[in-house]
């Protein structure tokens, strides 16, 4: 989680580098890099099936399948926290 949230940082770095370069303002950008890996992070992680889906998905993979689908999605979001904690600061 260290590694991901150390990306999600440079992520936010260059970001914020891309603010004064692309005509948009930074809380679009912020908004957009975050959107994009909280999206991730709810498509790996299987948050947008139904539940009858999430049921067939449950009994067909094993343990350390779903144990590395949610790790994954973990790493999703904490790459995306510290673009959150940006954007909430342009807004604010």
């Amino acid at each position: 989680m260290k590694k991901a949230f150390a990306f999600g940082c440079i992520l936010a770095a260059a970001a914020y580098a891309a603010g004064f370069v692309l005509p948009f303002d930074f809380d679009v950008i912020f908004g957009a890099v975050t959107a994009v890996l909280i999206i991730t992070a709810i498509i790996v992680s299987g948050l947008a099936v139904s539940g009858a889906e999430q049921r067939a998905n449950y009994h067909s993979e094993t343990k350390e399948g779903r144990h590395a689908r949610l790790k994954m999605a973990a790493v999703f979001f904490c790459a995306a926290l510290p673009s959150a904690v940006c954007l909430l600061i342009t807004l604010l």
